[in-house]
């Protein structure tokens, strides 16, 4: 085969900006290399400071091991590192860079300028390049550590530059890599400001649980169970959350491996199984796992970016690690069972009987709020006895809503037991064994309405048969189609809120807030940044009038999509919009006069789609005339 064209080999800034485009990606990308360094090198206190969601500036500084002259000299140089020297080393990687490319990579794009020192008797070294050349090398003063600015990103890359987001969206990634290196490094002190105002400031703790705490709050902490399984080569250390505190995303998902963040769909899938049927389907757990293993039966050299790796025994990791969440919540449950027995508490019949609210999440905890003395008081036994059924019905209510806003949902009908008597006759029917049929061409208005079953649905009668309504989905498409119609013609009728709300979120959670503000605003949420992670909500949409608000904000903020394309925007308002019409719809077991049934059924018939609510569940089911004929043996 042949060309015209000859083969060439390529100046080394050309190379170094291909290089770039598969390493760094966005702003992001240079702030968890730098933080990678700075882990690396041994740093306790780790400062970030970003102007224009890093697009003007990243100044990342640590009080590290630092780098001598002749070290910080090959620092830019491609393929330099102290983390490997042969190929032996790749094959049992310990630290969290060592392919040598990063600052390489980013000083190709960028205006670069390095200060740093290993001995501060002996003065260090300052470096500043520009687009991979022009360097200048002084020796300056400086404390051990290294201190490295890079301005205007892509500069010379204008492609790359046109497809970054927006500041909001991109300062949002920022804040992620940082808590993801906070979480795997508990013991460093990581402090992110961004155009001056502070984000994140953690204190440094060996503790992980303290560190999570910091970044999303006392409300999730208390919700967590640990897990510590070991199985020989394998260990899974950390935090899951019980299987009441859901996500409507994975937004609380963090896996590490080898304290190395990863996406990874054989752990993602484990985490799953290791669930089994304990969550409705579309919510997700909390998890903050590290999975540490001998490197040699991990490959990280996968990708540039490090954030994919390759298990030697696939199946055997997917394996342990469902079975160790498994078997975190299976002793977290028994547990709370042996309180339960030793007090007598009778849990009623449900299908999860042990709370895992409040209660101790590791049986060396179980011990302290059981002592088997003699000398235990009846006082005490009792307050636990109280407590620990407290605790129980508040678990019982919070599943319940976990599972689905309107828990009647998927349950059956059930008839008062005398309407239907054990009958011992040889001759028996099943009555209604065929399924009602969901409705979707019959216009309600041709049936009479009988009153409610269970005061949780709807019946009336017709020439067709007999028709059910679900009131809750019902006044669900009802409110969601208002709702969504008045949002797109920012007609949204606004309710006040005679004292603002203050709202605590975690740092990456108020970097989505603040992308989209915008947008809920035009939802009737008048949100308002207030220091810190902090907002006050000062209006709400007068669709939320008996729903509980902060619960509310948590959910949509779960739901913000963190990035993607304008279908994808749209696709998550409309959950929120969803959501909201969820939470104020009537409720099951709520009473309704005639008035109100007609009402009701008036504008369901009134709405585009009266068959299905906005989840896509019936809102009607009919028992057929000819079925109750033949059900009767009339036909």
């Amino acid at each position: 085969m042949s060309s015209t064209r000859p083969i060439n080999i390529l100046p080394e800034e050309l190379a170094n900006k291909i290089a770039a485009g598969e390493v760094i990606e966005r702003p992001a990308s240079v702030v968890k290399e730098l933080l990678e360094n700075s882990v690396d090198a041994g740093a306790t206190r780790i400062l970030i400071e970003i102007e224009q969601a890093g697009k003007q500036l990243i100044r990342v500084s640590d009080n590290g091991t630092g780098m001598s002259y002749d070290n910080a000299l090959l620092a830019f140089e491609r393929h330099a590192t102290s983390k490997i020297q042969s190929s032996e080393d790749l094959e049992a990687i310990h630290t969290c860079g060592f392919r040598g490319e990063a600052l390489a990579s980013i000083g190709s794009v960028a205006r670069v300028r390095m200060v740093t020192c290993d001995d501060p008797s002996a003065g260090g070294t300052e470096i500043r390049m520009e687009g991979g050349g022009n360097r200048e090398i002084v020796e300056t003063a400086h404390p051990q550590g290294t201190l490295i600015e890079i301005e205007d990103l892509f500069f010379n890359t204008p492609a790359r530059k046109k497809f970054l987001k927006t500041d909001n969206t991109e300062a949002s990634h920022i804040t992620q890599v940082v808590t993801q290196q906070a979480l795997a490094h508990p013991g460093v002190q990581f402090t992110l400001s961004q155009n001056g105002r502070q984000v994140l400031n953690t204190l440094p703790s060996e503790n992980l649980i303290y560190r999570i705490t910091e970044l999303f709050g006392a409300e999730l902490t208390k919700q967590l169970i640990a897990v510590n399984e070991v199985s020989d080569p394998y260990r899974l250390t950390g935090y899951i959350s019980n299987p009441v505190y859901t996500r409507a995303s994975r937004s609380a998902q963090y896996f590490f491996v080898n304290n190395r963040f990863v996406k990874d769909k054989v752990i993602l899938h484990a985490s799953q199984k290791g669930y089994s049927h304990l969550l409705p389907k579309g919510h997700h757990p909390a998890l903050f796992l590290n999975l540490t293993m001998d490197p040699r039966l991990l490959d990280v050299n996968v990708h540039p970016a490090k954030a994919e790796v390759r298990f030697a025994y696939q199946q055997e990791v997917h394996r342990f690690i469902s079975n160790a969440i498994r078997n975190a919540l299976t002793d977290n449950d028994k547990a709370q069972q042996d309180l339960s027995e030793r007090y007598n508490v009778v849990p009623p019949e449900n299908a999860y009987k042990k709370s895992f609210d409040s209660l101790p999440t590791q049986p060396e905890e179980v011990k302290t709020y059981a002592p088997e003395s003699s000398s235990e008081t009846y006082a005490y036994k009792e307050q636990r006895h109280q407590q620990i059924a407290s605790s129980l019905d508040q678990f019982y209510k919070q599943r319940q809503d976990a599972l689905d806003p309107d828990p009647s949902l998927d349950r059956p009908v059930n008839l008062p037991t005398s309407a239907c008597p054990q009958s011992t006759s040889p001759m028996q029917y099943e009555i209604f064994n065929k399924k009602p049929v969901p409705v979707s061409n019959l216009i309600y208005s041709n049936f009479v309405p009988l009153g409610q079953l269970d005061q949780s649905f709807i019946i009336l009668q017709g020439k067709e048969g007999l028709l059910i309504v679900d009131q809750h989905v019902a006044h669900e498409r009802i409110l969601y189609e208002r709702f969504r119609d008045a949002a797109m013609l920012k007609q949204v009728e606004i309710q006040e809120l005679l004292f603002p709300i203050n709202l605590e979120f975690s740092p990456s959670e108020a970097q989505m807030l603040l992308a989209h503000i915008e947008m809920l605003n035009g939802l009737g949420l008048d949100l308002e940044p207030f220091g810190g992670n902090g907002f006050l909500l000062r209006s709400a949409p007068a669709i939320l009038k008996d729903s509980d608000i902060e619960s509310l904000m948590k959910d949509i903020v779960h739901a913000l999509p963190s990035g993607g394309g304008e279908d994808n925007l749209k696709e998550k308002y409309e959950e929120i919009v969803i959501m909201m019409s969820c939470r104020n719809a009537i409720k099951v077991h709520h009473p309704l006069d005639k008035n109100q049934i007609e009402k009701l059924l008036f504008d369901l018939e009134q709405t585009q789609m009266p068959y299905t609510c906005p989840h896509g569940r019936p809102i009607a089911l009919i028992i057929e005339m000819d079925m109750l004929l033949k059900s009767f043996l009339r036909k």
